[in-house]
């Protein structure tokens, strides 16, 4: 359990798990139109989400996505590894994209779990990314036992 509780507070510390706890947390809205709201430095625009997905499990496993008409996308998977045990973890993977302010696209994919949060993206240096690549490899070879 307390294996469990350091997984947790990893993957929430990479913004995965507070997304995952705001879905689990609030109704449905399948079916329904639902708007995001941009800034910009002129006026506020509204974006019309085009597509939402978003599906729980009763052992904490989620799917969940969203499309904006502006091109903006996410998408987000967790899946509960060794259920009901000591060993329980969420395994998070996901992407993100969008157009900054120069136009260009931007997309990040990553994964989050027991093993800390690797990004890669095309706004993220190959540096960041093999480093947390790297110590996500260190952490599988040589496993932290929480007692």
């Amino acid at each position: 359990m307390a294996k469990l509780c350091v997984v947790l507070f990893i993957c929430a510390s990479a913004f995965a798990l507070a997304s995952a706890a705001t879905i689990r947390d609030r109704p449905l809205a399948i079916g329904k139109p639902v708007v995001a709201i941009v800034q910009t430095e002129k006026e506020k625009e509204f974006v019309p989400i085009v597509k939402s997905v978003a599906e729980r499990k009763d052992d904490g496993s989620f799917v969940f996505s969203y499309e904006g008409a502006d091109g903006t996308q996410r998408e987000e998977v967790g899946i509960v590894k060794n259920a009901g045990t000591d060993e329980e973890t969420l395994e998070v993977s996901g992407s993100y994209r969008y157009y900054d302010a120069d136009g260009q696209l931007i997309e990040v994919r990553y994964t989050a779990g027991e093993n800390g949060f690797v990004p890669h993206g095309t706004n993220i240096p190959q540096e960041i990314t093999a480093a947390a690549h790297a110590a996500a490899e260190v952490a599988r070879r040589q496993p932290v036992e929480v007692k």
